[in-house]
């Protein structure tokens, strides 16, 4: 079977186009869904990660604001860096502390810079030593960047629920409804090669008012028709014979009836 023949095959082009659309529909309802596991992942994950850096700097602030009360400045408390530094070990989803002043100068700083950007998702507590902050205490949290491993394992488990139900779909159609419409291809093509339509078993599912039963009516119709006609041209020409006495007729009609019959096996 050739590459034409195999095109030509309804249940082909019946199970690819049913896969192709299955494949488009269903990536873009993968996608979507994806799109919005993955924003309401990634809120969550930042909330959490909000809360805990709110927690931290809130343990922090309180005890920094306690020495402060005993009359120790912020600016002479001695050890700040290093506990800050073994804080930011101890949380993994820190990425700096720092301990400003009120008007906002960093006194002790540990960790990235840019993670205490205004636009860096940064937090920042009071150190409350009285009727105004003494200071502020303020961490910056990591990227939720690990979500994406599983964003990627989801995707991939996406992509294979996609394909299988989309295969299995195709190949349903194509041996079910497309075996069907080829059957009644082939039938067709059968009754214009063979310029005739008696003798041929009726198409499978001929109770369907479909296109392809429509033309084989119609071939079938055209068929009585031309030998309705070829008997009535036939009954003339005898009637004309019965006539002719003399055989002066005979030589034309035969000929007429001989191109008559040959046009009909065309």
């Amino acid at each position: 079977m050739g590459y034409d023949s195999v095109w030509q095959d309804l249940r082909w082009r019946v199970g690819l186009w049913v896969f192709a659309v299955l494949v488009g529909v269903g990536s873009a309802c993968a996608a979507w869904t994806l799109h919005g596991l993955r924003a309401s992942g990634e809120r969550a994950a930042n909330q959490d990660v909000q809360a805990i850096a709110q927690s931290i700097a809130q343990t922090l602030a309180q005890q920094l604001g306690r020495a402060v009360r005993l009359g120790i400045p912020l600016d002479e408390l001695p050890g700040v860096p290093p506990y800050l530094e073994a804080t930011l070990k101890r949380q993994p989803v820190l990425s700096a502390l720092a301990v400003e002043q009120a008007d906002g100068t960093p006194l002790h700083f540990v960790g990235q810079a840019l993670a205490l950007a205004p636009a860096g998702g940064a937090v920042r507590v009071p150190i409350v030593a009285g009727t105004a902050p003494a200071g502020f205490v303020a961490a910056g949290t990591k990227s939720t960047a690990p979500l994406q491993g599983s964003q990627g394992q989801a995707l991939w488990i996406s992509a294979v629920a996609v394909l299988g139900i989309a295969l299995a779909v195709a190949l349903w159609a194509a041996l079910r409804p497309g075996a069907r419409l080829e059957a009644q291809r082939r039938a067709v093509l059968a009754r214009l090669q063979q310029g005739r339509s008696d003798g041929l078993p009726p198409p499978e599912g001929r109770g369907h008012a479909d296109g392809l039963q429509l033309v084989l009516d119609t071939l079938a119709q055209g068929d009585d028709e031309q030998r309705a006609a070829h008997a009535a041209l036939q009954a003339y020409a005898h009637e004309l014979l019965s006539v002719d006495f003399d055989g002066h007729m005979r030589a034309g009609i035969e000929r007429i009836v001989r191109q008559c019959a040959q046009d009909e096996l065309k």
